[in-house]
């Protein structure tokens, strides 16, 4: 039997730091509603408020009405669009968890001040338009 350790428990036993959002940081929820009526495709639903550079997006789910034949949603922020769920379709209502591996456990960075990715951003794609009711909840961590 191996016994090995994680990458931060390796930096945790060096005595290294970590950011508060990848360990010892605090929990924040972000929760917000959009209620669309004809809502033209694309369009973009900024959801929530800001976070700080560095935080940890944990997980996070997105709940939509059946929005409309032929409708989608990505959820990502300025910087990729569909950094956390790419065009689910929204023809029939239901719940989606953030699913893309790019998302998990992503760390804020700012990289580009001119599109954060400290932002949750919702976008409607598809042909048809959007009407109903889109909630995004997310569990974040930083310091």
């Amino acid at each position: 039997m191996s016994s090995v350790k994680g990458v931060n428990k390796t930096l945790i036993d060096a005595g290294t730091i970590l950011s508060p959002g990848l360990f010892d940081g605090r929990v924040k929820v972000i929760v917000d509603t959009y209620e669309a009526s004809a809502l033209a495709n694309p369009s973009t639903i900024t959801m929530g408020g800001r976070f700080t550079k560095g935080a940890v997006v944990l997980m996070g789910w997105l709940a939509y009405d059946a929005l409309g034949g032929s409708t989608t949603l990505d959820v990502g922020d300025a910087e990729d669009v569909d950094r956390y769920i790419d065009g689910q379709d929204t023809s029939s209502a239901g719940v989606t968890a953030f699913n893309k591996t790019d998302g998990v456990a992503y760390t804020t960075d700012e990289t580009v001040s001119t599109t954060p990715d400290t932002q949750f951003v919702v976008t409607a794609g598809g042909s048809g338009t959007l009407t109903g009711t889109i909630k995004l909840v997310a569990i974040i961590s930083n310091d």
